[in-house]
């Protein structure tokens, strides 16, 4: 079974790295830079959230930035004593160079990433740390006299906390894109490229309350191996709309690189190999291949041996003559021709390709009503024509009806389930101008393929309709209104779908002789949303982080749910079938729910996978 359009962050948590894998990584660093490099292999100390996320986010070729150098502003020199960005940072506390603060050798060498620790802490308790995500937001809104930027000119990237007499204080680096010439005594310490400052938060953004949750929990809890499985897992999710990321399986990376890495990165690697890396990260930022790698900087002898990671009712499924017949009843309804429905829709795609023109390329965020934010990737492709038609050989149709008959020439049966989009189901929360509600779907080309693909012999489970049906009554959103992925309730409701017509076909009942009395149990979490870090700094801060539940599903005895890898059923899937399952509350995904909707049976356990 293949959900979605895009390639899931397939997951990973090896062996804890040996410490010559350290060593490696330090030699690597030494030539490591973050403009230029392919490869960014870090050393993690502790397993601490601080520590990750400071390995994962300090100069981060997969984080570069893209914006051009920066263009003066009027008046054409700004002095660098008078910043304050708005009152964010104290006044007359900007310097150029680390030893010019007061912060001392050990609270230096416990660096904070900035964006990653803002997350967290708005996830924690939004309101307490509220003054600080407003603080950041001011520096990285100074646009210096221009109101065209897409992308900050500046903004708060490293904290350190400091013990001063009167209470502590929150000091940071301020990082500037290359090429700032109006900033008079700017330096470039690290030599980088992106000249940096450092000054000090203003007293009233640093809640006591938010500095005793960053020493204790954050920087303090050393995380368990579930734990730090599930960061590396939710930090490519969080990456994955925008630069394209995903995990590499165990046997890829033991030891890295692989067989398949490309030449040229192993090439810089210089003969170099990880022999057990915590994580491999691939990512494909602005269509170049980039790899993070994370070793630990102590050997775990004992974990050499690799730790693999790996609205509810809704009407059944449609057999293949009745989706071919509904799709052709729709393409009636709608005029007679695929020209003729995109033609009644064109009001509505018109208002959407306007609001992608006015907004600039490089916000991949955009905010529609009632606190909906939608990914421009989904809004590309709703205003998109003949999907067949693209360019570079991205027509889908040739690769799914080859990989069908691969399949079918094996006895393996292919159900393809195309998740609809998020503008899809709620077009209302982004246009005006959306159709009637009576109106079968937006995206006219996509029901074109899937008649296509049907008179090909490919099966597909058509979700729309019943997402349409069930999103008015359902206790909760579809789609989570910051995030680009379904809520919970969605998942469960493709979940029973995609069940009930597996249960159909002949071989169910040999796979699964006994049914397996699945439980499950209300898991309660905050999460952020990937869209938000795609807007401008003033509308991330207004974003409070969402507060959701997911269905975990267990098993008879009252353990979670795991996946089978012998399992005959696989699930193939993007980032829609990790949601819930290896993020968040995890054990609530997509693939759990289709195995528990089988009326409590399941072949084994179905095996999810993610390519």
């Amino acid at each position: 079974m293949r959900a979605g359009r895009g390639w899931l962050a397939a997951l990973l948590l090896p062996a804890l790295a040996r410490a010559d894998d350290a060593g490696v990584a330090r030699a690597l660093a030494a030539h490591y830079h973050r403009a230029t490099s392919r490869v960014m292999v870090r050393v993690v100390p502790c397993l601490t959230r601080a520590e990750l996320d400071e390995a994962a986010y300090e100069a981060n070729i997969m984080l570069q930035t893209l914006a051009p150098p920066a263009t003066p502003p009027a008046p054409p020199t700004v002095a660098l004593g008078a910043l304050t960005f708005g009152g964010a940072l104290v006044r007359g506390s900007i310097v150029v160079r680390r030893g010019q603060t007061p912060l001392t050798a050990a609270e230096l060498g416990c660096p904070l990433a900035l964006e990653p620790l803002l997350d967290y802490l708005a996830r924690w308790d939004y309101d307490r740390a509220e003054k600080l995500l407003l603080a950041a937001a001011e520096v990285a809104g100074e646009q210096w006299g221009r109101s065209d930027r897409a992308q900050p000119v500046q903004q708060l990237v490293t904290g350190w906390l400091h013990d001063a007499p009167d209470g502590p204080q929150l000091w940071a680096r301020i990082e500037f894109v290359p090429g700032v010439g109006f900033v008079a005594g700017l330096a470039d310490e690290d030599g980088d490229g992106c000249p940096e400052a450092y000054g000090r938060v203003r007293a009233d953004a640093l809640d006591p309350a938010l500095v005793a949750r960053i020493r204790d929990d954050y920087a303090g809890r050393v995380l368990s191996p579930g734990e730090a499985r599930k960061y590396f897992n939710e930090l490519v999710a969080r990456w994955y709309p925008r630069l394209r990321t995903y995990l590499l399986k165990p046997e890829e990376t033991r030891p890295w690189p692989s067989r398949e890495t490309e030449a040229e990165v192993v090439a810089e690697l210089g003969g170099r190999h990880i022999t057990a890396p915590l994580a491999v990260i691939k990512g494909k930022p602005a269509e170049q291949t980039l790899y993070n790698v994370f070793v630990s900087a102590t050997a775990e002898p004992e974990a050499r041996a690799g730790l693999r990671f790996a609205a509810d009712e809704a009407p059944a499924p449609d057999p293949p003559a009745g989706n071919m017949a509904r799709w052709q009843a729709e393409l009636a309804e709608c005029g007679g021709s695929w020209a003729a429905w995109a033609e009644r829709l064109a009001p509505f795609r018109a208002d959407v390709a306007a609001q992608l023109a006015a907004r600039p390329s490089a916000l991949k965020g955009l905010v529609g009503r009632d606190g909906f934010l939608f990914f421009r990737g989904d809004l590309d492709y709703l205003v998109a024509g003949e999907l067949r038609g693209q360019p570079d050989g991205r027509d889908p149709f040739p690769a799914i009806v080859d990989f069908q008959k691969q399949l079918a020439g094996r006895g393996i049966d292919l159900l393809l389930v195309l998740i609809p989009g998020k503008p899809e189901v709620f077009p209302e929360k982004l246009s005006a101008k959306a159709p009637d509600p009576a109106l079968p779907a937006v995206q006219p080309f996509e029901r074109k393929l899937l008649l296509e693909l049907a008179e090909a012999g490919v099966e597909a489970v058509d979700l729309l309709p019943a997402f349409l049906r069930a999103k008015a009554a359902s206790p909760e959103p579809f789609y989570m209104t910051q995030d680009t992925h379904w809520s919970n309730t969605a998942a469960r409701v493709a979940a029973r779908l995609v069940a009930e017509r597996v249960r159909q076909y002949p071989w169910f009942t040999k796979a699964c002789p006994r049914p397996i009395a699945y439980r499950t149990r209300t898991a309660e979490f905050t999460r952020r949303g990937d869209i938000v870090e795609m807007l401008t700094p003033a509308e991330a801060v207004r974003c409070r982080p969402m507060k959701l539940t997911a269905e975990q599903v267990l098993l008879p005895d009252g353990t979670p749910y795991a996946d089978d890898p012998a399992s005959p059923v696989v699930v193939l899937g993007d980032s829609y079938c990790g949601v819930f399952h290896q993020e968040d509350c995890e054990h609530a995904g997509f693939a759990r729910g289709s195995a528990a909707s089988s009326r409590g049976a399941a072949p084994r356990r179905s095996g999810a996978s993610g390519s």
